[in-house]
């Protein structure tokens, strides 16, 4: 058993080594800005929430944040296609970091409402080009042998990369605390991810890309879209990713503060549960090609999904902090293991020139689908810490269940997609 143990983890190690050997240059400068940038958003994951409300106001404006960046995403992510033709991946990728690193810094200089709702919605405009744009680029950027590794790559380095800045997010503001206030503490802490941000922009501006002059590009746009074939393709996307997307906006922006306020945790604490779970994301990622090729895409995603099941109904119940941090840690590597497989699944199974509208598409139904729920959530939390994540598993059960009927039976792309 132990021989055929080893066995299957040299074999899962020379896969992945042979595969990454066929990365291209500019998808591993793409990983690199990826990881600065996760690095970053763990550490924001870790002290946004806390923050807003050691500033003195409340819940719902966490909630509202998060709704004022998904509202300005999914704009965006409508607008990726045309955008992607007329100045290629790498200028909009460069402008995302950009944003990300204005938006988080200004939201750390100036802790009132309106102007952290105006910050988000900026965030959101960098947020927009980097939910819709990265899956056509690397799809764009590599070939079928090492797709599926590229996918899984990409998560593992955001997951490793968030995971410590999930930890260091919870250290930094006693670092900080040292020299400044409690709130000023966390405020440096946030600027600190907002800078980590714009750093993500070096290995971006080292990236090569050729850029078709703008108007035949605007015309290749329109010419796709008149003959846009892949309208069921994103229908049956749409559903499983909406109700899934509103279940993760009534809880996710929230999690450091459930963990605070319902558990009595520290700043240190919340870091640790946080990154772990990141962690958590990463390992179960690396098994996603295996998973993928041994149960078919379709019934992996869905039973992954419906394993988190009674990890996130659990959680309310929970009075144990060190409990809890095993449960969020189970629930993310079951929920998020077959991310790398579902963005394949999505690009594969459309023409070349249609992935970048698609990619759009369904990053614009996961960027509306959160601002609803963020919003509710932010209500909500307001009054019950624990009632929304009773919602959120049901909404996940829905989103498993419509993963599996909707998709069952179109596993395989067209027949005729090479003809496109």
């Amino acid at each position: 058993m132990i021989t055929r143990s080893k066995q299957a983890l040299r074999a899962l190690v020379a896969d992945y080594v042979e595969a990454m050997r066929l990365f291209s240059r500019n998808a591993w400068l793409f990983l690199a800005a990826l990881g600065v940038q996760s690095l970053g958003i763990g550490i924001l994951v870790t002290v946004f929430g806390i923050y807003v409300k050691t500033a003195g106001l409340s819940e719902a404006v966490v909630g509202d944040a998060e709704g004022s960046a998904a509202m300005a995403s999914a704009v965006v992510c409508l607008m990726v296609a045309p955008l992607i033709a007329v100045f290629g991946y790498r200028r909009l990728f460069i402008l995302a970091a950009v944003l990300f690193g204005l938006a988080r810094i200004g939201q750390a200089g100036i802790p009132e409402a309106g102007a952290i709702l105006a910050f988000g919605a900026m965030y959101g405009s960098g947020d927009g080009f980097m939910q819709a744009a990265p899956v056509s680029f690397l799809a764009e950027n590599s070939q079928p042998a090492e797709r599926s590794h590229l996918y899984t790559a990409d998560l593992f380095i955001r997951v490793v990369a968030a995971m410590l800045g999930g930890v260091i997010g919870g250290l930094l503001p006693s670092a900080f605390g040292i020299a400044l206030s409690h709130v000023d503490a966390l405020r440096a802490t946030a600027a600190f991810g907002g800078a980590l941000f714009l750093v993500s922009a070096i290995p971006l501006l080292l990236m090569r890309e050729r850029v078709g002059h703008p108007r035949h590009a605007i015309r290749h746009y329109f010419d796709t879209m008149r003959g846009f074939r892949s309208w069921p393709h994103v229908a049956r996307l749409f559903v499983p990713q909406v109700l899934i997307s509103v279940g993760a906006g009534l809880i996710m922006p929230f999690v450091s503060l459930y963990l605070k306020e319902q558990l009595g945790a520290t700043l240190g604490q919340v870091g640790l549960i946080q990154g772990a779970s990141q962690l958590a994301m990463g390992i179960a990622a690396l098994g996603a090609p295996w998973l993928g090729k041994r149960l078919g895409f379709v019934r992996a995603t869905a039973l992954a999904e419906a394993a988190s099941l009674p990890f996130l109904a659990a959680i309310p119940f929970v009075t144990s902090l060190w409990v809890a941090g095993l449960v969020f840690f189970m629930r993310s590597a079951f929920m998020n293991m077959s991310w790398p497989t579902w963005n394949r699944y999505t690009m594969e199974h459309v023409p070349g020139r249609e992935r970048p509208i698609v990619a759009g598409m369904v990053s614009f139904s996961w960027a509306i689908s959160w601002l609803a729920g963020s919003a509710l959530g932010g209500r909500l939390m307001a009054y019950s810490y624990t009632v929304p994540y009773g919602i959120a598993t049901a909404l996940y059960a829905a989103g498993a269940l419509a993963t599996w009927l909707m998709l069952r039976n179109h596993e395989a792309p067209p027949a005729d997609l090479e003809q496109a």
